[in-house]
């Protein structure tokens, strides 16, 4: 795949920079050098601000009682969690502590009550909390039904609530690891917490806060990342990148990668913990631990083990039961700070080696402490066994209605912090733009490169002047698409007509693209009808219908450095090409017509190539900044471009047109930017 290949050319010279650090100097130059890069990807860290902690309750049980607690990790954004204090401590005793980030589960914090239950069984203190779009915390509550999202579930919630930020160069991974670094400041404030001997964990979704706060909040003591880490180049081929927290824009192209988070937080206790039928490969995620063995070892030499009599110095087999640091061969003792924690069974599926993950933060957190307590069993749905038998109903719900949305009306959302840190970041009044300054920003923030070589035909037979064909524009790029070419002799005026899939296919789009097709044809022009790429949709999961079917390619495309439409618009531009080149074509009369995201992308290819001597669009969203206003951006994806408004809006472009522009119907945010024909009011 184009950009898969294109994370290959990144991560190959990632790897060899890291095999050339061989002294502990080097390896903190590296690590000042990433931490540098990881904050600018993210847009920096909010300001620290009160967090007008709330006590709102305590539950008592088996061992334990239980605290709700609301803090703001920023001014009126309002974080739901439960404290979990160990019985037993003696006055003034002051417990290590746990700050635990669940998965992308929809209870949030309520799914992990079992392990929270054992790690307070076991001496810790625990804050779990609910992360951005989980448990409490819905940013799209559906007003019909209570805990119920209107982007479907927490990776939909978290991929809708990315999209505004990046108009202005944040991530959403700001918004997440600052509201568990804000976590870690509420344990402080706890009399119960010694804050020197502060831990994280988290697993899937959890697990990748956990490694973004371990790598860049030094008072996280030990880290442990379960079911997440492992490497671009064995996920980008098989899963994919998943979430939005997960994929920071440039992240790739600025020569990151997963080990990046471990070797930030050296010489820090950290394990690694992953099992063997993952989603996230298990050969990723042991590559990822070999490599950030060497690098652990510049920093403390007890990491790299000590070699075991007669044993062979590649990593041993594949195991198939629980077991640690099989990424090498050497002996690593338990006290050593980099370990890696695996076991069987497939994502998240942490209960076999539950044992080896308490041991872990005992070792680094509570040495000497006695031999851990059993593990609970998971709840059942029945009820019998329950591990929360015996716990009143709303022992784990900290707002009076179970969202914070609905608790406290006019409270924050992602929405309504990023529209007022939009306000400081983009200009009110954008000074205007020089064509060449204009081209500049356009290419600079859409990743287009130019100049990729021409982009061979396949003209399929030619029935009365009609026929298939297929573009070959390199790196595996084929472009399908139909022509017609007038039969008269001599140079035709032509028309590029851009469409989002075959024009015989039978539906509505397709039936009216096809009649415009022949109707241009029928005029006498040479007409050539194209998809441009990524299109028809792939196979990726549509994590929620308001993100439509390109998210993930858009997650994909964002870490090399590239955008959706940045892509498009090469297309056009070799297409460009291809006509003007053509003997039957005058190129001084090529024009194009294109809807919706086609004719956004339109917009962008006309203002880099006078030789589009008109472009006529219709449903195309009319600003970026428009978007801002949009509570719920509808159908959005194939439209971000990372930063944009740092560097344009759509009426530069529009401007720059001028006459060479026809446009109907254009669209708002708060518009269905999916739409293509008909009306322009969101459903």
């Amino acid at each position: 795949m184009y950009l898969d290949t294109l994370a290959a050319r990144d991560t190959a010279p990632r790897r060899t920079s890291i095999t050339v650090i061989s002294n502990y100097a080097e390896a903190e130059a590296r690590q000042r050098e990433v931490h540098k890069k990881v904050l600018s990807l993210i847009g920096g860290l909010p300001e620290r601000t009160p967090l007008h902690a709330q006590s709102l309750g305590i539950t008592k049980a088996d061992g334990f009682r239980i605290e709700k607690v609301l803090f703001d990790s920023q001014p009126g954004f309002h974080v739901t969690a439960l404290l979990y204090i160990p019985d037993g401590g003696a006055t003034g005793q002051k417990f290590p502590a746990i700050l635990m980030t669940p998965g992308h589960y929809p209870p949030g914090k309520a799914a992990d009550y079992v392990t929270a239950a054992t790690f307070a069984r076991n001496g810790f203190v625990v804050l779990s909390y609910d992360p951005i779009g989980q448990g409490e915390r819905l940013q799209y509550p559906d007003p019909a039904n209570a805990n119920s999202s209107l982007a479907t579930r927490p990776t939909g919630e978290h991929g809708e609530a990315s999209l505004q930020p990046m108009l202005t160069g944040d991530a959403i991974a700001r918004y997440f690891v600052w509201d568990a670094m804000r976590g870690i400041d509420y344990l402080t404030t706890r009399p119960e917490v010694d804050p020197r001997r502060i831990g994280a964990l988290g697993c899937s979704g959890g697990g990748a806060v956990s490694a973004l706060t371990g790598a860049l909040d030094p008072r996280v003591a030990a880290i442990a990342v379960a079911c997440y880490t492992t490497s671009f180049d064995t996920l980008l081929p098989a899963l994919g990148p998943q979430d939005g927290e997960q994929s920071i824009p440039n992240f790739i192209a600025s020569g990151l990668d997963f080990p990046d988070w471990i070797e930030l937080a050296a010489p820090r206790p950290y394990a690694v913990i992953a099992t063997y039928s993952d989603m996230f490969p298990f050969a990723g995620a042991r590559s990822t631990v070999m490599e950030a063995r060497r690098f652990y070892a510049l920093f403390d030499p007890a990491a790299a083990g000590s070699p075991a009599s007669g044993a062979h110095p590649s990593a041993p087999p594949m195991p198939t039961g629980p077991a640690l640091n099989v990424d090498t061969s050497n002996i690593v003792a338990s006290s050593a700070p980099l370990q890696f924690i695996t076991g069987p069974g497939r994502h998240g599926a942490l209960a076999p080696i539950l044992g080896n993950i308490v041991g872990f933060f005992i070792q680094n957190l509570e040495p000497g402490a006695d031999p851990m307590h059993p593990v609970l069993p998971p709840p059942r749905s029945d009820g019998a066994g329950d591990a929360m038998a015996g716990l009143p109903k709303d022992a784990l719900q900290v707002t009076p209605t179970g969202q914070v949305a609905t608790s406290y009306p006019g409270s924050e959302t992602v929405f309504t912090l990023n529209r007022k840190r939009a306000a400081n970041l983009v200009p009110a009044n954008r000074p205007p733009l020089s064509g060449d300054e204009l081209s500049a920003e356009i290419r600079k923030a859409t990743g287009i490169v130019t100049g990729a070589g021409e982009c061979g035909a396949d003209v399929g037979p030619v029935v009365q002047h009609v026929g298939h064909v297929v573009f070959h524009c390199g790196a595996g790029i084929d472009l399908q698409g139909e022509i017609a070419v007038p039969r008269s002799a001599g140079r035709h005026s032509a028309v590029m007509l851009l469409v989002p899939d075959s024009i015989h296919g039978d539906n509505a789009i397709a039936r009216a693209n096809r009649a415009q097709f022949e109707h241009l044809a029928a005029d006498g022009n040479l007409v050539l009808a194209i998809t441009p790429r990524p299109s028809p949709p792939g196979s990726d999961d549509m994590k929620s219908p308001i993100l439509g079917p390109f998210y993930l390619l858009s997650l994909r495309a964002d870490l090399v450095g590239k955008t959706l439409i940045g892509m498009r618009v090469e297309d056009v531009l070799q297409i460009t090409d291809h006509l003007a080149r053509r003997r039957d074509v005058d190129p001084t009369r090529i024009t194009a017509i294109g809807s919706g995201h086609l004719g956004l992308v339109l917009l962008h290819a006309a203002s880099l190539d006078k030789r589009l001597r008109h472009v006529t669009v219709d449903h195309v969203l009319s600003s970026y900044r428009s978007l801002l206003d949009a509570p719920l951006p509808m159908g959005a994806p194939e439209d971000i471009i990372p930063g944009v408004l740092l560097h344009y809006d759509i009426p530069n472009l529009t401007t720059r047109l001028g006459s060479r522009l026809t446009e109907t119907n254009p669209l708002q945010g708060t518009d269905n930017l999916s739409q293509t024909e008909g009306s322009n009011t969101q459903p």
